[in-house]
């Protein structure tokens, strides 16, 4: 049985990933201000890569339906202080890509779009139960982008490669 300084313990450590450092309780516009973190920790923290290696993003793809599930729970429906899963569509679209900065400021737009924009079935996805509502529609949006920044690398190869 976990007891009360575990459980807290437990609490922070989900808080603290399910809302990537706590970018999620930030005040106006907490999924963008997180995926601005994440593409400011990627470009600019010497080792930062490391967000989009295949083995870290497939362990974020896969603990963030419990973790957006429990965090519902506490703070409710899809919240907006639940940013892993804008963390796990980022990470969709720069996984094995080699992007220049102006590659990466446009993921962080296209996504940012298609994340708000909800483009079928990324708006019906978020009718999904538990945490698969929260992470599924991120999921699409990363790919659509990723898609999005194929198409464009092929015809502005000045932004880097996405294949």
């Amino acid at each position: 049985m976990i007891g009360p300084s575990q459980a807290d313990t437990m609490n922070f450590i989900i808080t603290l990933i399910g809302t990537f450092g706590f970018t999620g309780f930030f005040p106006i516009a907490p999924a963008t201000f997180a995926c601005f973190v994440f593409v400011l920790i990627y470009y600019l923290v010497p080792g930062g890569h490391w967000l989009v290696h295949p083995v870290v993003a497939l362990v974020t793809l896969v603990i963030s339906v419990p973790i957006s599930t429990r965090l519902e729970r506490r703070f409710g429906h899809d919240a907006g202080r639940i940013v892993i899963d804008e963390v796990v569509g980022m990470q969709i679209i720069l996984v094995a890509a080699s992007p220049t900065l102006a590659g990466i400021i446009l993921a962080f737009f296209l996504f940012r779009f298609f994340d708000i924009v909800k483009v079928f079935p990324a708006g019906r996805s978020q009718k999904l139960p538990r945490g698969y509502g929260v992470v599924t529609d991120d999921v699409i949006a990363g790919i659509y982008s990723r898609i999005a920044l194929i198409i464009l690398a092929m015809i502005f190869p000045g932004i880097g490669e996405f294949l």
